[in-house]
């Protein structure tokens, strides 16, 4: 009897352990089924980050024929507010608009999203995590916004518009991402991808996105951005009078600009940079710069100039901010010669952008702004030159790129590009323990009226 007791111990802890083991099993198949709940993968298949080219077949519920697609041309005053231009038009509208689109996408080919590598980006405040799925948005986290919580509603409100343009939506693939409202994504290595207003060279994990003043930006006294660009035009080009509803008639022409170089801003988003400007233009006859303290009301109506009213002078100063400056792409509607540093930061448009040559459509000055006055001189005693570089901007940007319609082929297109390098398509609804579905996600206009 005594013999046989060891044996008994051994059995019992056997079976204690046997029952642990079991126990944890169960519980980490529940856990994994509630992962994989989330998401789908994919099928693997060879992934081609090539833009199709005009010769495209059209999408099968499109209008188009093949010739008549080859026959088509892009023209501003149709097409340039028209939200729901084909995969096609796009690619042929804006052959230069999604260069860096596909560099993200050439960069994560190698080495593809997986959901645990995007679940494991800390929804950090300034973030929002989103679902599309069959072409639907959904927000499935929003995280406290503790300044740019106007920003994070013009972005998806843009993003929507874009979805909701196209008649085929349901056929743009499903994708879960992250996009942040601030300035810039950090992007310390092994974190998951993100969506920015921008980014630098050096930042492989940030897709770049279209920022939130396609939209509006009320914070700088900015409307809406169809309506900013009715008014740039009306002062360029005549129209209705932003002021007072009058007609402006026949516009002002660039020779008659005046002839100085106009800039508004604070200093402290980045002083390195604007500091110099500052200091290259002081005490110049062509100069109208100027610094705006926003914490106080009297010093921004003193200083503050609507933002169509730089279009009536013949030159503006671009500077970069924390990372982008939002008045970038207002500037680049006018018919004037914008004058920018080297950029760092990378915005969706910029692969647009010719500093040299004749079709230059910009002008770019050292860093430290030291050929600044060298520069002006240059253009002030050759108004052709210069009017040749206003002419470009115009034609490159306020008719082409910088159009609503070229806004909202790139979201598509994101959404596109994105999805081809994710190994996984999201699933809206979990499954709980108790066998329930639980969607993840509120449907965009939903969200919007909850918030």
């Amino acid at each position: 009897m005594f013999a046989q007791r060891p044996s008994f111990r051994f059995l019992a802890v056997g079976a204690l352990f046997s029952l642990v083991t079991l126990t944890f099993l169960l519980l980490n198949t529940r856990r994994s089924h509630d992962l994989t709940s989330q998401y789908i993968l994919k099928t693997p298949r060879p992934v081609s980050h090539c833009p199709p080219s005009s010769s495209t077949q059209p999408l099968p519920n499109s209008t188009n024929t093949h010739n008549q697609l080859e026959a088509w041309k892009f023209h501003v005053d149709r097409d340039g507010n028209d939200h729901g231009l084909s995969e096609e038009q796009c690619q042929i509208a804006f052959p230069k608009l999604f260069g860096e689109i596909e560099k993200s996408a050439a960069l994560q080919s190698q080495d593809l999203i997986s959901y645990e590598e995007l679940r494991g980006r800390e929804i950090e405040d300034g973030m929002v995590r989103c679902i599309i799925l069959r072409g639907e948005l959904y927000i499935v986290e929003f995280a406290p916004q503790p300044v740019t919580a106007s920003r994070a509603r013009a972005t998806l409100n843009s993003l929507h518009r874009a979805l909701k343009a196209i008649p085929n939506r349901h056929h743009l693939p499903s994708i879960e991402f992250i996009f942040t409202t601030e300035d810039f994504a950090n992007d310390p290595v092994g974190r998951g991808p993100v969506w920015s207003y921008s980014k630098r060279d050096t930042d492989s994990s940030v897709w770049l996105m279209p920022d939130f003043g396609y939209w509006a930006w009320p914070e700088v006294q900015v409307g809406p951005y169809h309506e900013v660009r009715r008014r740039i035009a009306a002062i360029d080009d005549g129209g209705i009078n932003p002021d007072d509803g009058s007609i402006i008639s026949p516009g002002i022409s660039f020779q008659d600009k005046k002839k100085q170089l106009v800039w508004r801003g604070s200093l402290n988003t980045n002083p390195g940079i604007r500091s110099k400007l500052l200091k290259a233009s002081s005490g110049k006859s062509w100069a109208s710069v100027r610094v705006i303290d926003w914490d106080d009301e009297n010093d921004i109506r003193y200083n503050l100039l609507p933002i169509e009213d730089h279009c009536r002078y013949m030159f503006l100063a671009h500077t970069e901010g924390r990372s982008f400056s939002g008045r970038g792409k207002y500037l680049l509607n006018c018919r004037s010669v914008v004058i920018s540093h080297p950029l760092i930061w990378r915005e969706a448009h910029h692969a647009a952008l010719i500093s040299s040559g004749p079709d230059a459509n910009f002008v770019e000055v050292k860093a430290d702004f030291s050929d600044l006055s060298r520069m002006i001189d240059y253009l002030i005693d050759n108004p052709r030159i210069a009017e040749r570089i206003a002419e470009n901007s115009v034609r490159t940007f306020r008719d082409r790129y910088l159009t609503p319609a070229a806004e909202s082929c790139y979201w598509r297109q994101l959404v596109r590009s994105y999805a081809s390098v994710c190994d996984f398509e999201p699933l809206l609804f979990d499954t709980t323990r108790d066998g329930k579905k639980v969607s993840r996600g509120v449907p965009f206009e939903t969200w919007m009226l909850m918030h």
